[in-house]
């Protein structure tokens, strides 16, 4: 009972520095990644106030959350898969161990199953079904980057396993060895294969722009499918106007907002079978309507209270 207390509480504190990393991380990335995403737009936000620059910094932090989020989940679809494809990966280190006559640097051991890899092991697995189902052959890089990113975690348990051998050797037992200077080199590869783990998943998956406009969309700086309300003169550049209950507005239905809420301007795109047509609106001058499904435990005749 006590070893299992112990082994939540490790638990527990791995979820906790991962959190806590995921969190600086994530602004890092998000950061870069948004500035990116502007960049790819042609869109440069003007007239930003100390608000928008928080929902920037709260954008960032959705999109590192969705990436970190799909490192670990991916990596743990291979730690849970990896009873599948050990066996294959043993026998190709077999055959490059007998042609260079070199040790394998790796022993390919099944990890320990937790509540965590399996957790994650099966987000990740449905996560790549979704972004696979529809081109499988497209993302060839997506479905295997389980099995690489398995290796990667490896080689990190690998670097594990020395660390605490090295921490083993030293002792009173062992004055002439300075853990300090063994440490440091070893810790600062196992550093590097950390951000191989996290961010492999963004560079090979494929998928970078994706899962972009999901953390957009997730912070509701970009709507999908919008019904926006334009003044004149920016309402007659868009195709397919319809009369608005608004006086000087015109209704425009199936817009993308791209990018809206830092800066005094918002970005949006119309499409037709013909064009794309993308135009930066004051947001003085656009409203964008939203619509919500009703509660159902909402009461049809609400009692009216008096304050």
């Amino acid at each position: 009972m006590q070893e299992a207390t112990t082994g939540l509480e490790k638990q527990i504190e791995i979820a906790t520095k991962l959190l806590s990393l995921s969190a600086k991380i994530g602004l890092l990335i998000g950061g870069t990644c948004i500035v990116s995403y502007l960049l790819s737009n042609g869109h440069y936000p003007q007239g930003v106030s100390i608000g928008d620059s928080l929902l920037f910094l709260v954008a960032a932090f959705c999109f590192g959350l969705v990436c970190v989020y799909f490192s670990v989940s991916v990596t743990a679809a291979g730690v849970l898969l990896s009873p599948f494809f050990i066996p294959v990966l043993r026998g190709f280190a077999w055959l490059h161990g007998k042609v260079t006559g070199k040790k394998n640097i790796l022993e390919f051991k099944r990890p320990k199953i937790t509540f965590f890899s399996v957790f994650f092991g099966i987000c990740g697995a449905v996560t790549i079904y979704f972004l696979t189902r529809r081109s499988p052959l497209e993302h060839i890089p997506l479905i295997l980057l389980p099995v690489f990113q398995y290796i990667v975690y490896s080689a990190y348990l690998e670097q594990n396993k020395k660390i605490k051998a090295a921490l083993e050797v030293t002792g009173p037992e062992h004055p002439e060895h300075k853990p300090h200077a063994e440490m440091k080199p070893l810790k600062k590869t196992r550093a590097m294969i950390v951000c191989v783990i996290l961010l492999t998943p963004l560079l090979m998956g494929g998928v970078t722009s994706d899962l972009l406009q999901a953390a957009m969309r997730f912070a509701q700086i970009r709507i999908e499918r919008a019904t926006i309300l334009v003044k004149p003169p920016y309402a007659n550049l868009l195709p397919a106007p319809k009369d608005s209950p608004l006086e000087n507005y015109k209704r425009f239905e199936n817009a993308t907002v791209i990018f809206r809420g830092v800066g005094n301007s918002t970005l949006i795109e119309m499409r037709t079978e013909e064009t794309a047509i993308r135009l930066e609106i004051p947001n003085d001058s656009i409203i964008i309507e939203r619509r919500v499904k009703p509660v159902a435990n909402i009461r049809k005749n609400p009692e009216k209270t008096e304050s």
